[in-house]
C-alpha cells in the first residue's frame, strides 16, 4: 500500500525554503506570510518526528536529513511541473479532426486552410469529406461541418453561415446576340442543380426562385449533380447557370470566374452549422479552428 504521505502544502513550503535557503524567500515565492511557512515547516518536522532545520541566531540550516529530503522533493516537483507544461503544450497542439460535406471541404475550406496552417502551424489538420451524417464523439471527430436546418441533439450546435442565394453562371454567357439578360431568357439556357436533399420534401430552389422572378423554369434543360461543388464547377466552364450558396462561390465571384447576371437574391431555407461534441470547442486547439471557421466566413460574408 502506498505510505500516507504528510501534508503536500507543509512539503512544498518545506522545499521553497530549503532550497532558497530562507524562511522569508520561500513566503515570498509561495505568495504566503513567513509565519504560515514557519508553522507548515514545524507540523512536518512533528509528523516526520526529528528536525529538518538547525534554528540560529542567523536563520537556519537544513540538517543531514532535511538536506537529502528536499533534493529528492526538489526534483520531483520539477518532473511533475515539466509534465504538466507538456500535458498543457499538448491540449494547444496535435490534430483536429474536422467532417465536412464535399462541397463545403472543396468550395470553401481547403482553399483557405492555408490561412490557418500559416497562423497556427502547431495543430495538424484532417479533413474527412463527406455527406454521411458523422456521429463525431463516437467516431472521434472533433467538429462536423453540417449543412441544414439545425437543432442537432446533444451536441454544442453554433452557425456558421446566413447563405443567400443567387443565379451564377460564367462571364461569357452574357456576351453575344444570345447573351443571358434577363430571368426570362433562362429557358434558352441549361439550369445546372446540385441534388442534396433530394430525399427532402422541399420545394426546389429553382422552382422556388423562378417563381419569385416571374421566371417561367418549367421547360428549361437541367443537368442535375450529386454535390453543389459539380454544379459551381460545371458553371466556370460556361455549361449553364447554377443557383449558388453565397459562400460556395466567393472565390469565383472575386476572381470573375462566375458573376451574378441578376436577381432576385434569395435566403437560403439552409445554413452550416458548426456541429461538437459538448466540451470539445473549449479545447484549445479546437477552439483556435473554430475561431478562424468562424472569423473567416464573417469577413467573407461582410466583403463586398
Amino acid at each position: 500500500m502506498r505510505p500516507v504521505l504528510p501534508s503536500l502544502t507543509a512539503l512544498r513550503a518545506f522545499e521553497a525554503s530549503g532550497r532558497l535557503g530562507s524562511f522569508t524567500r520561500a513566503a515570498r515565492e509561495l505568495s504566503v506570510t513567513q509565519s504560515a511557512v514557519s508553522h507548515q515547516i514545524r507540523q512536518l518536522e512533528q509528523a516526520l518526528g526529528y528536525p529538518l532545520f538547525r534554528r540560529s541566531g542567523r536563520g537556519v540550516v537544513l540538517t543531514d536529513e532535511g538536506a537529502e529530503l528536499v533534493r529528492t522533493l526538489t526534483e520531483c516537483l520539477d518532473q511533475i511541473g515539466a509534465k504538466l507544461r507538456q500535458l498543457e503544450q499538448r491540449r494547444y497542439t496535435g490534430t483536429v479532426h474536422v467532417s465536412a460535406s464535399p462541397s463545403f471541404a472543396v468550395c470553401w475550406l481547403v482553399p483557405r486552410l492555408d490561412a490557418f496552417q500559416q497562423e497556427h502551424p502547431e495543430i495538424d489538420v484532417r479533413i474527412s469529406a463527406t455527406d454521411r451524417l458523422v456521429d463525431p464523439e463516437r467516431e472521434g471527430v472533433d467538429i462536423c461541418i453540417r449543412y441544414g436546418s439545425g437543432g442537432y441533439l446533444g451536441l454544442d450546435v453554433r452557425k456558421l453561415t446566413t447563405d443567400r442565394m443567387f443565379p451564377v453562371c460564367s462571364p461569357q454567357l452574357l456576351e453575344g446576340a444570345d447573351a443571358l439578360r434577363r430571368p426570362s431568357d433562362l429557358a434558352r439556357f441549361r439550369l445546372l442543380a446540385d441534388t442534396v436533399f433530394s430525399d427532402r420534401k422541399v420545394e426546389g430552389d429553382w422552382a422556388r426562385w423562378g417563381r419569385i422572378a416571374g421566371a417561367d423554369l418549367s421547360n428549361s434543360p437541367r443537368t442535375r449533380f450529386s454535390h453543389a461543388s459539380m454544379a459551381i464547377t460545371a458553371a466556370v466552364a460556361g455549361q449553364g447557370v447554377t443557383l449558388a450558396r453565397s459562400s460556395l462561390v466567393s472565390i469565383e465571384l472575386a476572381e470573375r470566374r462566375l458573376v451574378c447576371p441578376f436577381g432576385p437574391v434569395l435566403l437560403s431555407p439552409f445554413s452550416y452549422w458548426i456541429v461538437a461534441p459538448e466540451g470539445r470547442i473549449e479545447l484549445p486547439r479546437v477552439g483556435a479552428f473554430v475561431d478562424w471557421l468562424t472569423a473567416t466566413m464573417q469577413s467573407d460574408e461582410e466583403a463586398p
